[in-house]
């Protein structure tokens, strides 16, 4: 049987310059590896890596795009996985695909999909059935039974008699010993090769029981990690195969079972190898921390999620917040990068509450090897949350966290007919307006990514509180703001121009960070595709900045006055592991540029003298066609 895998289709970045992690599906892979071991030819469609390469649009065709490039791969049966902030695009995409092969199976998987199993198959007779938990046991049995009619005999599936009655068949499918899997189907997704860190899943579950969090209710509360030699053997193979040396261990608590852990750093010592991994602040010591940057250890991501006492126990996260900063302390004299992560917009969560929040994250952000990360709360199934404040929820149409765009109005229509079924695309009302929330968050990110000394200089002027800077950042793009609008990129630098003044440094240094970057660190940026263009014109990545200070010049001295001139840049951005480049043009040469940024405006390059097109070209910054067409 030709079994076809669909992955999600996650990005970041904003709806208008979307970004793609083209890091291939875990869960996925390894259910290729067991399909072709029982003699099933199976593979993976990815939306993400299609669209990333200009094979999928990003606008409302998608849909009935994915659904064609689907049935061109001539698959016997379609498994879809599913997250909540993706599922209208997977329903969507089904739907169309239903419309193309009527007779064709379709099942569902993923933790969406596992926990609302019944109301997704009452609400669309799209799906077959729906194989819940861990799929490896039940994966080969599923597609054997779809040829059979003997769905019953399934443990663990929930799928839909002849008569269309939802039947829920007993069971929840979970692999006990991880090592007996065999090893995932990592040949079946093309952008494995030209992945700078790769993936390899280090384990499954969750011993914890956070109210905001859908994970241990998929995985039943049930933690495993793999043993050391064969999370090693996994990185060997990806190193032989691909010359991969850096990667991220997939697991969501890494070090709650300190003994293993332990044995991992022992195997993988002797190895070149450069990774990383999540923990929290209560699930390591010093002793195993400098076990794991012995071992390759480069980076850890802490999820702290708030930082207020009060709100740890109600959350259920109860960790020490006085542990924090010690375990920083040690990560940071260890040479560890390291991630703490925050939420905000829990439903019980008051004033005081919020403000320690954002405050924490920035006190810890001012740390050399760390970034904050803030998130506003999306509601997941599941949860002990959503239990409680379920009839709570409101939609206000806004876009946040990682919910995939509405594309066409049928995606608002399913949204709203099925609450339920969309629940991240609403909200749980707080202490503060959403808007406000989604504001701060949006402006965070725009903040977060500025270097340290940039950061600093604006939280001090802020009394160095981040709870006031985005309070006035916020306040200011919300008062010139459209409703429901979310900050474009840039925004914070255009708040620092109206707070500053325009020549003031902190701007240039703002405006400079933006321009070069391209995307989130290890994203591929979604091409331009302006199309064919006769003559000359610029290339991908390229800003140009006029009348702002040079960095090499100013060193980024941010003080409130500067004597450094002002000059006209043009920044390449950067791509990968590539940082960006900057050149200073002069003034004929910046607004020529400008102009060509238009596609319409490309031929303006001519005016440029020859030399200066050379040199130009020579650069990157355009793409001379000599005459010939070019797709920029």
């Amino acid at each position: 049987m030709r079994v076809l895998f669909v992955d999600n289709l996650l990005f970041e970045g904003t709806a208008q310059a979307p970004a793609f992690d083209l890091q291939p599906h875990l869960g996925l892979m390894s259910l290729v590896a067991v399909a072709r071991q029982h003699g099933h030819d199976a593979s993976i469609f990815d939306p993400k890596f299609a669209v990333a390469s200009g094979e999928l649009s990003w606008d409302p065709g998608l849909y009935e795009h994915a659904a064609r490039l689907i049935v061109r791969r001539g698959p016997d049966v379609v498994g879809f996985t599913a997250l909540g902030c993706n599922f209208h695009c997977v329903v969507q995409i089904a739907s169309a695909l239903r419309g193309l092969r009527p007779d064709l199976p379709i099942v569902l998987g993923g933790p969406h999909a596992t926990i609302l199993d019944r109301e997704i198959l009452e609400a669309f007779p799209i799906f077959s059935a729906i194989a819940r938990h861990e799929a490896e046991t039940t994966l080969v049995l599923v597609l054997d039974a779809l040829g059979t009619g003997r769905m019953a005999d399934v443990p663990g599936i929930s799928w839909r008699r002849a008569d269309g009655a939802v039947v829920r068949n007993p069971g929840t499918p979970t692999i006990d010993e991880l090592d007996e899997l065999p090893v995932p189907a990592f040949d079946c997704h093309e952008a494995m090769a030209a992945s700078p860190t790769m993936r390899v899943e280090a384990g499954r579950g969750c011993p914890f029981s956070c109210t905001f969090c859908s994970t241990a209710p998929f995985f039943g509360r049930s933690y495993r990690l793999k043993s050391a030699d064969r999370i090693v053997a996994e990185l060997d193979l990806l190193h032989d195969r691909y010359g991969a040396s850096d990667f991220k261990l997939n697991h969501d608590l890494f070090t709650v079972n300190r003994r293993k852990v332990l044995a991992f750093c022992e195997a993988a010592s002797d190895r070149a190898y450069s990774w990383s991994c999540s923990a929290r602040v209560d699930c390591v010591d010093r002793e195993l921390l400098e076990a794991m940057a012995g071992a390759g250890c480069r980076s850890i991501y802490f999820g702290i999620e708030t930082g207020s006492a009060r709100m740890q126990e109600l959350s259920r996260k109860r960790l020490g917040l006085d542990l924090v900063a010690p375990t920083l302390d040690v990560t940071a004299m260890l040479g560890l990068q390291t991630t703490t992560s925050f939420i905000i917009g829990y439903p019980e969560e008051t004033c005081d509450d919020r403000a320690a929040t954002i405050t924490l994250a920035g006190q810890l952000h001012r740390r050399l090897l760390n970034t904050s990360q803030l998130h506003v709360l999306s509601p997941e199934p599941g949860t002990a949350l959503l239990a409680r404040y379920g009839d709570t929820l409101r939609f206000d149409g806004s876009r946040c966290g990682f919910n995939l765009p509405r594309f066409t109005a049928s995606d608002d229509i399913l949204i709203a007919q099925n609450p339920k079924l969309f629940v991240t695309h609403y909200y749980y009302p707080t202490c503060v307006d959403h808007r406000v929330n989604v504001t701060a968050t949006a402006l965070w990110q725009q903040l977060s990514t500025i270097r340290k000394n940039g950061f600093n200089y604006l939280l001090d002027r802020c009394g160095g509180n981040l709870d006031r800077l985005l309070a006035r950042a916020t306040d200011w793009w919300l008062a010139q703001a459209k409703p429901n609008a979310t900050p474009a990129a840039g925004a914070l630098a255009d708040w620092a121009i109206a707070t500053f003044g325009d020549a003031a440094p902190i701007v240039s240094m703002l405006r400079h960070s933006f321009a070069a970057q391209a995307c989130p660190s290890g994203c591929t940026p979604l091409p331009r595709g302006l199309g064919s263009i006769a003559g000359p014109a610029l290339a991908d990545g390229v800003s140009i900045l006029r009348d702002c200070h040079d960095p090499s010049s100013l060193g980024f001295q941010l003080e409130a006055e500067s004597n450094v001139d002002l000059a006209h840049l043009v920044v390449l951005r950067a791509t990968g592991r590539q940082g960006a480049t900057t050149y200073q043009v002069d003034r004929l040469t910046a607004d020529l540029l400008i102009a060509a940024a238009d596609p319409s405006g490309s031929s303006m390059l001519g005016l440029l003298d020859p030399q200066d097109l050379a040199q130009l070209q020579g650069l990157g910054i355009v793409v001379c066609a000599e005459g010939h067409a070019v797709t920029a």
